[in-house]
């Protein structure tokens, strides 16, 4: 079974999840605030090994339609 952590970026606490993080999961976790400190700083990470390979749906076009 596939992983995820979420982590603090402000106080540096981590919990690790379960399963997979669906791209709707990911947004309704990073916008509470964190219950250590209380710092809207949340942020879904998973594994490298799965995320390195990983493209979600617009987010290349994007990519590709940025200048610079």
């Amino acid at each position: 079974m596939a992983g995820w952590t979420v982590g603090c970026a402000a106080c540096d606490r981590r919990w690790d999840r379960v399963g997979n993080v669906s791209e709707y999961e990911r947004q309704a976790v990073e916008s509470r605030p964190c219950p250590g400190c209380g710092g809207y700083t949340l942020v879904c990470r998973e594994p490298p090994s799965e995320a390195s390979g990983r493209v979600y749906p617009g987010r290349a076009e994007a990519k590709r339609r940025r200048p610079g």
